[in-house]
């Protein structure tokens, strides 16, 4: 205590205090976000109920459903697929694990804990089992954390399941995919779900080649030129082994080798020719550096170069090597992805739709044309959502509640040129001023 008898900042008594109240504030945030995360349970299982609710059967009640999830995930600002898929596990929750719902909103456990429950013994169907089951889980959730309960609960979940682990590990294996997350900074994460054999033997394999190399350098004559560590072998290699090696098939192999990845790339013209190294944009992710971006436009035959201008952003050109009829490559160059609202998936993969249907007169431009994926085309063909195109390239979707979205092209990013090569524009003709069939005029192209 100072001489003035108050209490100091750093007096352990106040320090204690002051970590006390921040400990019981936190808990009870986590008590409170425990009813709210149950709350939202069961406010996603009416909406799984209503589908069922509707009476509709087969192709109907897909479309029904397929029509709720996207007015949910609009209105939230969230992906389909994980509204889907939380509405699903959330049904389920509030019919099979009830008392575990009824836990977290009491805050004796998180979110998390339940999920860990609800995991484990999806696959638990005789109603006593399944007691027996919640009654074990909950009392191990109230005094233990997710991690940890994990392998109690699925360990106790064996013992009541009526089907072998080779029948569910089949059906696990049905559910294998391929993701792409994107990071910052250029990356992005390659996930593989994968049978459990297989992940740790292809990351052993990995392992075991990244150290032949690193062992191979070290008696090399210029063996301090490489500095990689283990785990960035590791990632050369296996971009290696799946960029220049053929994947063997059992079905349909042939041809496997010929298939090249398809990507689009915009590319500012002063940078194109050497003048700026303003960043170029690859669709679906953002910015990637100069140099990468004139190294691919030089050569890479799967590449699609769209050419802007260096004032407005605005496409001056698409590169014509190799690609469609011209305004098939402006609309792939406008919409990079699908044009349903929060939905990410790649022009290439997707369908083009007359805004106004064709046959209703709608003319074939591009303020009539936009990219759906398969399943947003059949949403606006089957259901009660509709979309018109306001503007060119501005769509505007009205769900059946009648709540209105829009969703406009995605704007190309400017970075102010270097002052250096704004002063040096009179050396050479501006690209953005030549004839749109001829963005470069009669040169040769620069790579």
């Amino acid at each position: 205590m100072s001489a003035s008898g108050a209490h100091r900042d750093d007096d352990p008594s106040v320090v204690l205090r002051r970590t006390d109240e921040v400990v019981d504030a936190f808990a009870d945030v986590q008590r409170r976000q425990g009813a709210l995360d149950a709350e939202e349970i069961r406010t996603l299982a009416r909406a799984a109920a209503l589908v069922d609710d509707a009476g509709e059967r087969g192709s109907s009640r897909e479309i029904a459903q397929r029509s709720l999830v996207a007015e949910l995930a609009t209105a939230t600002r969230r992906s389909e697929w994980s509204v889907s898929r939380q509405m699903g596990q959330c049904a389920d929750l509030c019919t099979r694990f009830a008392a575990g719902v009824d836990a977290l909103e009491r805050g004796e456990i998180s979110r998390r804990h339940l999920i860990v429950i609800h995991d484990a013994g999806a696959a638990i169907h005789d109603d006593a089992d399944r007691a027996a089951y919640l009654d074990f889980a909950l009392d191990r959730a109230r005094a233990t954390t997710p991690g940890r309960l994990a392998p109690l609960v699925r360990t106790f979940a064996e013992r009541c399941l009526d089907r072998s682990l080779d029948e569910r590990a089949e059906e696990a294996r049905e559910r294998r995919r391929v993701e792409v997350n994107d990071l910052s900074d250029g990356m992005a994460e390659l996930v593989a779900t994968l049978p459990a054999t297989l992940a740790h033997g292809i990351h052993d394999r990995l392992s075991r080649q990244a150290r032949c190399v690193i062992d191979a350098r070290g008696g090399g004559v210029d063996a301090d030129a490489d500095a990689r560590t283990v785990e960035q072998v590791r990632a050369d290699v296996f971009t290696d082994l799946l960029l220049t090696a053929t994947p063997d098939a059992c079905v349909g192999g042939e041809g496997l080798g010929e298939i090249r990845a398809i990507v689009q790339v915009t590319l500012p013209v002063l940078t194109m020719i050497g003048h700026s190294e303003e960043p170029a944009l690859l669709a679906g992710y953002g910015p990637i550096d100069a140099d990468t971006a004139r190294e691919l436009a030089g050569g890479a035959t799967g590449w699609e170069r769209v050419m802007t201008s260096p004032l407005t952003g605005d496409v001056l050109a698409v590169d014509r090597y190799r690609v469609p009829a011209g305004l098939q490559r402006f609309l792939r160059a406008r919409d990079e992805h699908c044009r349903f609202p929060g939905c990410r998936r790649a022009v290439w993969r997707c369908d083009l739709d007359h805004t106004r249907d064709a046959a209703r007169g709608g003319p074939t431009r591009c303020d009539n044309l936009a990219h759906l994926c398969r399943r947003h085309h059949t949403l606006k063909h089957a259901s009660a959502w509709s979309v018109e195109q306001m503007s060119p390239g501005v769509l505007v979707w009205t769900s059946p509640s009648g709540r209105r979205h829009t969703d406009r092209p995605e704007p190309t990013v400017r970075f102010v040129p270097e002052p250096e090569v704004l002063g040096r524009r009179k050396r050479f003709r501006e690209p953005w001023l030549l004839p749109a069939e001829d963005p470069l005029g009669s040169r040769d192209a620069p790579f």
